[in-house]
């Protein structure tokens, strides 16, 4: 597997407890399991939050309609991409009537 470097600052404090209970050459692993641990966990909530929400009729309801908002959104976009915006632009005078 590639190794990549990666450069993060960190206080001298922070730094000697590193060296001292990890040991020099071991930082990095050390890191990087922390970090793998910590993206693993955060995968694991996401999963858990769509089980609690497909769990719950109302949510799924609600998830659905969001959905069908999004391919609506997305088809009216690849509909019209290609066509130029268009703008209206309306003044508003001291009476309050809007003038286009």
């Amino acid at each position: 597997m590639e190794r990549k470097s990666l450069n993060v600052k960190v206080s001298s404090n922070v730094y000697n407890l590193l060296k001292s209970d990890i040991g020099k050459g071991k930082i990095s692993d050390f890191v990087e399991s922390l970090i793998v641990r910590e993206l693993g966990s955060s995968e694991k909530r996401i999963e858990q939050e769509y089980r609690e929400c497909y769990a719950n009729p109302r949510m799924i309801k609600e998830a659905k309609q969001w959905e069908k908002a999004e391919i609506k959104s997305w088809l009216n976009y690849e509909k019209n991409k290609d066509k130029p915006a268009t703008i209206k632009w309306s003044k508003k005078l001291t009476n309050g009537r809007k003038v286009n």
